[in-house]
């Protein structure tokens, strides 16, 4: 870590000062409640900077959402290598790891807010971003299934594609109600949108033993 900052150029160096200090603020202080000119002088630099790498407080947080994500490559990659045998087990673990993921960094407010802005600003620096994390967790599921489907697992012939667009489409959905409201857990989370995503895969199981142990929550 340390060569990689000494590596960085004066400007990068500035950006990863504000991100850190934006991200220490969000996490004490709530996204509402923090100035960008509490996070400009946590970072030793003018706001005008802040303002010239990022135009708006929401535009930096899309930047620490994107530098979260990239940090999580790696533990999901390790992920996508080691499926359990079973589909519905698998992507049960995987929707657990995006959720643990999510509010590792960022709170339950910081994707409220993300979120507005997409609807807010629809051509928008907000919408570009949230477009860009949906895209990678489509191409993850896009992996998923067809492992399960080179497995004999899952019908070959279901358009890989198009079944990762629905998976993500409805995880997106409950995503959302569970950061608008007020109080829940990842368990909570899981528990709305995991009967859903099995129903959508109910009927492509190739094999039955498929149906997971914990009925309760994919049944």
């Amino acid at each position: 870590m340390a060569a990689k900052k000494a590596a960085q150029s004066p400007r990068e160096r500035r950006v990863t000062k504000v991100l850190d200090a934006a991200q220490e603020l969000f996490a004490t202080r709530g996204y509402e409640a923090t100035l960008v000119a509490e996070i400009a002088e946590s970072a030793a630099v003018a706001p005008a900077t802040i303002y010239n790498y990022f135009s708006t407080k929401p535009n930096l947080l899309m930047e620490l959402a994107l530098r979260h994500v990239r940090a999580a490559l790696p533990e999901r990659r390790a992920f996508l290598k080691n499926l359990p045998e079973n589909p519905l087990e698998g992507i049960e673990a995987f929707e657990r790891l995006l959720a643990e993921q999510a509010l590792r960094h960022l709170s339950r407010e910081c994707w409220r807010t993300m979120m507005a802005a997409q609807i807010v600003e629809p051509r928008g620096r907000a919408a570009r971003t949230g477009a860009r994390l949906n895209d990678l967790i489509k191409r993850q599921y896009v992996q998923i299934i067809r492992t399960y489907q080179a497995r004999g697992r899952l019908v070959a012939d279901v358009d890989a594609s198009a079944l990762s667009d629905l998976i993500v489409g409805v995880a997106t959905m409950n995503f959302a109600r569970f950061v608008y409201g007020s109080s829940g857990t990842i368990e909570d989370l899981l528990g709305i949108g995991l009967p859903h995503i099995a129903l959508i895969l109910r009927g492509l199981l190739l094999d039955k033993r498929s149906r997971p142990r914990r009925r309760t929550r994919m049944e």
